[in-house]
């Protein structure tokens, strides 16, 4: 397994990829509709998964809690939003299909806030 700061980097340029493949930018308004069918969304579920199912390589057990919040929090400053909780919530609205909220974070994130 990576170390967590690779992990956090890994995940945070798949994320900013996506966000530059789906056009947006500061600016950009997104709304719910648009975030649906973007690379974006893809991009983060797929994100959320891959650490929801990461596993030591030594013993194969899922990771703590403690070291999913640390690959957040790494994503959190690769993406240079202010807040760990930020970047829960993006995670989490993504998982959950709460694309509204999903879609003002993202806002935040291009706004650098």
């Amino acid at each position: 397994m990576a170390t967590i700061n690779e992990l956090a980097r890994q995940y945070a340029e798949r994320i900013s990829k996506a966000i530059a493949e789906d056009g947006f930018s500061r600016g950009t308004e997104i709304s719910a509709s648009v975030l649906r069918a973007s690379k974006t969304i893809r991009a983060i579920k797929s994100v959320k998964t891959e650490i929801d199912e990461l596993t030591y390589t030594e013993t194969i057990k899922p990771i703590s809690e403690t070291d999913k919040g640390k690959i957040v929090a790494g994503i959190q400053k690769e993406l240079r939003l202010p807040t760990q909780r930020q970047m829960e919530i993006i995670l989490e609205a993504a998982s959950n299909d709460d694309l509204s909220d999903l879609a003002d974070e993202i806002e935040n994130i291009l706004r650098g806030r």
